[in-house]
């Protein structure tokens, strides 16, 4: 169908009349009044201003705005790692005791005139502890050596007249016998005298006084407890197995409840010949220096070393994770947290050694590490 130029005039005016009048019922019919429609102009100008920004920062982070939340840095503290001797140890339990104790007892009868000790009192061998009345044992000495005099001076007249066969070899005998027995019974008489002094048999400390001042004792009587607290033995009992690794004058420690968080010296300073075949253990005895502190008695708990590295590579034992992912650590790196898988080796006191996984210097999470994961930023506080 062909249109001449007045019909296609007549044809565009109409359908360009049709489209003004339906714009022009369009706009009659928003209800809204030119104010607000410049508001809501307005709200969707801030809205896109604020869209435009929000899609700037995720151009320039990688993150949304929820995204960069969960990538708030994680405070932290850590550590370097080092090196040190660390060592591998047999752990057992033992009794301290003191290396030579006794009973001092009462060897005559007698009344105690002079009290030299209390319990707690360090005594030096020979040291009087005691004194017994001795007033008694005087006087027999004074007695036997009396009649030694008599019978040394029948003794020499018998022995001249021996010589000049004057009188028999039975009467000779006779004297010889009682000037022998006199001599015994002055040294006796010494003897017991000397046991009133009561004296310490050894340098060591009254661990116990069973007796008071003035106090009449029978021979055998219990008066005093000695003994040595430095050093302190300390037996223990170690299986069979670990008989390779023993050996006399090998290091150790202990430590004790009354003392928490101190060493004390230990080493080895017998090992028995024989096991047990009840139990099949070996006797191992300790030598323990008592830093003026331990006391017979008290409980300990015995570190034997049984080998050690000199060179190690060692963590604090607070850096291991506690996940079920196998021994592992986190390393600071740029502040952000990555995992490493390690090899752990001997375990001494609170650190560990590591074989393999980290180097020297690496810095370690030691606190806060429960909440890391792979690559999860942190802040390093500092202390």
């Amino acid at each position: 169908m062909k249109f001449t130029g007045d019909r296609m005039n007549e044809v565009w005016l109409k359908h360009v009349g049709t489209g003004v009048i339906f714009t022009m019922v369009l706009f009659g019919c928003d209800g809204s009044s030119d104010e607000e429609r410049t508001r809501s102009s307005s709200r969707g100008t801030g809205e896109n201003r604020r869209s435009s920004e929000r899609q700037s920062d995720v151009r320039r982070t990688g993150f949304s705005d929820g995204q960069m939340a969960a990538r708030t840095a994680v405070p932290v503290e850590v550590t370097s790692t080092i090196r040190r001797s660390v060592s591998s140890f047999l752990e057992t339990n033992g009794i301290l005791e003191a290396e030579n104790e006794v009973e001092i007892v009462a060897r005559t009868a007698g009344q105690i005139v002079e009290l030299n000790v209390e319990e707690g009192t360090y005594v030096h061998k020979a040291q009087l502890l005691a004194q017994l009345d001795d007033r008694e044992p005087l006087a027999d000495l004074e007695i036997s050596k009396v009649a030694l005099l008599d019978v040394e001076r029948a003794y020499e007249r018998a022995k001249v007249s021996r010589e000049g066969d004057l009188i028999s070899e039975e009467v000779y005998d006779q004297a010889l016998a009682r000037f022998e027995l006199a001599q015994a019974q002055l040294a006796r008489s010494k003897v017991l005298l000397a046991y009133t002094k009561v004296v310490a048999p050894f340098n060591g400390v009254i661990v116990e006084r069973h007796v008071k001042h003035a106090e009449s004792v029978s021979p055998y009587q219990q008066l005093f407890r000695v003994s040595t607290l430095d050093p302190l033995l300390c037996p223990i009992q170690v299986p069979e197995k670990e008989l390779p690794y023993l050996s006399v004058r090998q290091p150790g420690y202990v430590t004790v409840e009354a003392w928490p968080g101190e060493r004390f010296d230990a080493e080895v300073l017998r090992v028995s010949p024989v096991v047990d075949a009840t139990n099949g253990t070996v006797k191992v005895t300790l030598k323990v220096s008592i830093k003026g502190r331990l006391r017979p008695g008290m409980f300990a708990s015995v570190f034997l070393r049984t080998d050690m590295h000199a060179d190690a590579l060692v963590i604090p034992r607070v850096a291991l994770t506690l996940d079920s992912l196998g021994d592992s650590v986190f390393v600071v790196e740029n502040n952000t947290a990555h995992r490493r898988e390690v090899k752990l080796g001997y375990e001494e006191s609170d650190v560990i050694e590591v074989i393999s996984g980290l180097s020297l210097n690496d810095q370690v999470v030691v606190v806060g590490q429960d909440g890391l994961s792979d690559g999860t930023p942190v802040e390093v506080l500092r202390g």
